[in-house]
């Protein structure tokens, strides 16, 4: 328990001991877990439970299907991770992050009930998140894995349906080189029986395969499920099937969000049987505001536009890459992009440059304050190497290159009237997270 003097300790002092308690920031495997799970007297956290694994896009389902739910009348409990800008954010309650009484509560418990068992940051979490959903009346819980999944500490819960939202390349010190070693890991949230809805156009051969030897119910997009674009290019449609038979929802106003992500998260919860009608789906879809991903806002001293994602691999910045080349045909006065960049030591930083090389015009290149963040001087020295930087400014700092960035943008829409340099902050959680309150939301 942390040191709390005269007073009673709060989430701050938590968290620090919290970081303290494991030897080692990740450590895959679930016996720990389960053991101080039992110790705990965990029972089934919520009548229907989901679960969703994937290298990208598995956040937004979790945001997409929360917000559907809330707005069918169901009682909702997401758990996601890691957050932007407070800790409440990874454990919400119909949308609202719980407070910090109430996971510090948790975090005690926890504690006397370890009984000297080490656990992680990220275990503590997931038990504390599992702890207070489990008092809570909810009808339906979301939970997101952290890293992979076969033994992630998510994985000791059992769902009610699976979600892998998709399979790229990322983290794979510790899920492995390749497509199907990482689709494996990630796949170990299956159950015999248990539908699996899976959003790869191009699924990964590992978890077909273990679907199949479990005799999990598989739910593939672009087969069993599916979305297009009307023919007057102002709305979409969505089609998708339970063990009732077809459904569909036609005549959608095309939201701001990805819709591949938004046909996941309608097929999952069309698996738990949840009324979706036209009005339900456009309400929801409405109200989401997705932090971090693609979020528009406006830099507070110079009124610049941001854009502001926490693309950190290949595949995502290729998506962020085709999303703003959109906006640039679009809104032609965004005539140029700037990316200020700030990424961990463990990813691809080449495979990331290249995605984006083709819109981007000008490269901030940055750190963060994390210990595993890589040194800007090496994100430099390796995208100068692999020929991905044209021209680049380099700073040790995410906040000075992000400022740097909107002045220099200011000066290109004085130089250039009618024009305008868009910029863009990307590479980690950490990186948004640096440099998001130097901003104000659109509208």
């Amino acid at each position: 328990m942390p040191p709390s003097g005269a007073e009673v300790p709060g989430l701050d002092s938590w968290l620090d001991y919290i970081s303290t308690v494991h030897p080692s920031e990740i450590e895959l495997g679930l016996d720990r877990v389960r053991t101080v799970a039992n110790n705990m007297g965990l029972g089934k956290v919520a009548p229907k439970i989901v679960i969703v694994a994937g290298t990208n896009g598995k956040g937004s389902c979790v945001t997409l299907m929360e917000a559907l739910l809330i707005k069918s009348g169901r009682s909702v409990a997401s758990y996601t991770s890691p957050h932007l800008s407070h800790y409440t954010e990874r454990i919400k309650i119909d949308g609202k992050p719980i407070d910090e009484a109430s996971i510090c509560i948790a975090f005690s418990h926890i504690d006397e009930c370890r009984e000297g068992v080490s656990l992680s940051y990220f275990e503590f979490s997931t038990l504390a998140a599992l702890w207070i959903f489990c008092q809570a009346n909810i009808d339906v819980a979301l939970l997101e894995v952290g890293l992979g999944g076969r033994l992630d500490a998510v994985n000791i819960v059992d769902a009610d349906v699976t979600v892998i939202s998709s399979i790229a390349l990322d983290h794979q010190d510790w899920l492995g080189d390749n497509l199907d070693s990482i689709g494996r890991e990630k796949a170990g949230i299956l159950r015999s029986g248990v539908p699996l809805v899976y959003g790869d156009a191009e699924p990964v051969g590992s978890i077909i395969e273990l679907a199949q030897k479990l005799g999990a119910p598989l739910y593939l997009i672009n087969k069993h499920f599916q979305w297009e674009i009307t023919k007057d290019d102002c709305h979409w449609r969505w089609s998708g099937c339970n063990e009732n038979g077809a459904l569909s929802v036609h005549e959608l106003a095309i939201p701001a969000l990805h819709l591949n992500n938004a046909s996941i998260a309608l097929q999952t919860l069309s698996l738990l049987n949840i009324d979706l009608t036209k009005v339900s789906v456009q309400k929801a879809f409405k109200t989401i505001q997705f932090q971090g991903r693609q979020e528009h806002r406006l830099d507070t001293e110079t009124g610049v536009d941001v854009i502001l994602d926490v693309a950190h691999n290949p595949a995502a910045a290729k998506f962020l890459a085709a999303a703003m080349s959109a906006k640039k045909a679009q809104y032609p006065e965004f005539s140029q992009i700037s990316v200020v960049i700030a990424v961990m030591a463990d990813k691809d930083i080449e495979g990331i440059a290249l995605s984006l090389e083709s819109c981007v015009d000008i490269w901030y290149i940055s750190q963060v304050e994390e210990s595993r963040c890589m040194a800007s001087e090496e994100v430099e020295k390796r995208l100068q190497s692999s020929g991905h930087l044209r021209q680049w400014v380099r700073t040790e700092s995410v906040v000075n290159a992000y400022r740097q960035a909107c002045k220099d943008s200011c000066s290109f829409a004085r130089e250039n009237p009618g024009k305008k340099q868009l910029v863009v902050v990307m590479g980690s959680f950490y990186t948004v997270a640096a440099v998001r309150n130097l901003s104000d939301s659109v509208g």
